[in-house]
């Protein structure tokens, strides 16, 4: 499967709200519109977030944990403070065109990255979090294109990602060979991934700590499933499964950690987001 662990993401349409402001004040800055009550900032900047969080459906861009309990705008804006828009490419760029600040295809939905963890924040931070501190110090170029995957940039099929026992990410070695990415800086696609994965921090130990969790769930469920149809081909049991766990509704969240959880479901997974032509 293909989450941060990383998965593919959908991008919904432009915000109307978004257009109209960068069209009156193009070389506005993210904050400037974020905090601006009088030109319509304040709700386009809002608007933005809602949407990338539906397309994404409640799932941080890059490490896939929940960012909202559904779609709606209440409950995305229920949890805005455990929320923030991600600018893949620095906003701090000035070098323009675009105005990187307000370009749509460049801005995200994420997590807060570990930045309010009371035990040792550097250790923990992870997302955009990490990746901010990765170009400070110099360890990834300031214009991380090629040198780290963009979330549109993973494929919906085959998965790039696959997971060691203890939860960390890595390349699926066999499907990063089938599968080239373009403008890659690397030699091949399992290092790009695995880069990714570096320096955005994925398998830090509390995220590890959290997969395993969900991976402890997964197996409990299927356990579950399995004694509940005992006559049942172990195939249908897991199909079943599937179909519950990967809603083909869009208006439905994701399941925390979608990546894991398809990698770890298998053929049976990927035969059904297959089915409901999974596309982010």
């Amino acid at each position: 499967m293909g989450g941060w662990s990383v998965k593919l993401c959908l991008k919904l349409p432009e915000p109307p709200t978004l257009t109209l402001y960068r069209a009156a004040n193009p070389e506005a800055t993210w904050d400037e519109m974020r905090d601006d009550p009088f030109h319509g900032g304040q709700k386009a900047a809002r608007d933005v977030k809602r949407t990338l969080i539906r397309g994404q459906r409640c799932l941080c861009a890059f490490c896939e944990c929940r960012l909202a309990e559904d779609c709606s705008d209440a409950a995305i804006d229920t949890r805005s403070s455990h929320q923030r828009v991600e600018h893949f490419h620095p906003k701090a760029d000035t070098n323009r065109p675009p105005n990187w600040n307000l370009h749509w295809p460049n801005l995200w939905a994420v997590c807060l990255g570990g930045t309010t963890s009371p035990n040792n924040p550097k250790r923990n931070l992870h997302c955009d979090a990490h990746k901010d501190r990765q170009i400070t110090c110099g360890a990834l170029p300031s214009s991380p294109e090629g040198w780290i995957l963009s979330p549109d940039q993973v494929p919906a099929f085959p998965s790039l990602f696959g997971f060691a026992p203890d939860g960390t990410p890595e390349p699926h070695s066999a499907n990063c060979a089938a599968f080239t990415v373009t403008n890659n800086h690397y030699s091949t696609t399992a290092k790009l991934v695995e880069e990714t994965i570096v320096h955005l921090n994925l398998g830090n130990f509390d995220l590890n700590e959290r997969r395993r969790i969900a991976k402890a769930r997964l197996q409990k469920r299927i356990e579950s499933d399995r004694k509940l149809s005992p006559g049942a081909p172990a195939a249908s049991v897991m199909l079943t499964l599937a179909r519950r766990l990967f809603a083909s509704d869009p208006a439905s969240p994701w399941n925390e950690f979608f990546t894991l959880i398809r990698f770890q479901m298998g053929d049976v997974a990927e035969q059904h987001l297959l089915a409901i032509q999974f596309k982010g």
